[in-house]
């Protein structure tokens, strides 16, 4: 289950919320760079690893995922992250497993509060649809994901990042970093500081940054890459000679610059949700 920061963090920006001999300076390079190529971000799909049991991240674990979570937003997304007191970092893990014993978590805390008086049938039942709206979300991402997730996030005054690693290979699924501090208006709606402004981008200008954002870090492993999608600020894209190739790369409206993107099956899960969406 997500936690509350990184659940509000990924409604901002649109995204769906073991061993310490393991995670050594030596074998971090095993762990990730022989499942990352070089200058590649992609997600292979594995069907044949279980998701883990284990809900925990280890210290260790975690300080492998925040050097590469800090690597990652600052290689593809140039933005950096002092490891200062003002900094918060955390990583956990979920898959279907921990998704089933989570559920049954809530709707007993439901109960509990339901038992003791605390909230009222209508809120009782508005509460339990809620627990099993969001699970049976979460579950279906499991299910097309293929594979559990481990999410880390970063915090450091109004800098974010959200990174989604998929569980058994610890490549990534998608990433997003970025400022994402309110924006503030005047009575009538207007934002008081320029910067709060959108800029007026046109869909070529999109396409135009997305495609050599793309280009520039082979995303998704894609070699010729046909846009199928703009979405917003969204733009999705998917290799010419395999349909199973996807990207969606999202550009930040105040900005102009890339700030999100996801690969391959995620890519896929986001665009049938952008296409389905109303």
């Amino acid at each position: 289950m997500f936690s509350k920061k990184l659940t509000a963090l990924l409604v901002a920006v649109g995204l769906v919320a073991s061993t310490s001999a393991l995670f050594n300076e030596t074998n971090i390079k095993g762990a990730f760079a022989d499942t990352i190529k070089n200058d590649v971000v992609y997600t292979k799909i594995d069907t044949s690893a279980d998701s883990k049991d284990y809900t925990k991240v280890s210290s260790d674990e975690e300080e492998a995922y925040k050097k590469k979570s800090l690597d990652i937003v600052k290689k593809y997304l140039n933005i950096s992250f002092e490891e200062n007191n003002k900094f918060e970092f955390a990583a956990s893990k979920s898959n279907e497993k921990t998704c089933d014993e989570n559920k049954m978590e809530d709707q007993k805390s439901v109960q509990m509060y339901y038992d003791d008086k605390k909230i009222s049938k209508e809120d009782y039942d508005k509460s339990m649809a809620m627990v099993e709206e969001e699970y049976s979300h979460d579950k279906m991402i499991y299910e097309k994901l293929k594979h559990g997730i481990v999410d880390t996030t970063g915090f450091e005054g109004d800098k974010a990042f959200a990174i989604r690693f998929n569980e058994n290979t610890k490549e990534v699924d998608c990433v997003f970093a970025g400022i994402v501090k309110p924006k503030e208006t005047d009575a009538n709606g207007i934002p008081k500081n320029s910067s709060d402004t959108p800029l007026i981008i046109s869909e070529d200008q999109l396409k135009n940054t997305a495609e050599d954002f793309l280009k520039k870090n082979k995303l998704g492993d894609i070699e010729k890459p046909k846009c199928i999608l703009v979405k917003g600020t969204n733009i999705f894209y998917q290799d010419e000679n395999d349909s199973t190739k996807k990207v969606k790369i999202g550009i930040d409206e105040f900005t102009g610059k890339v700030n999100s993107f996801s690969v391959n099956a995620y890519a896929d899960l986001e665009y049938n949700k952008a296409i389905n969406a109303k």
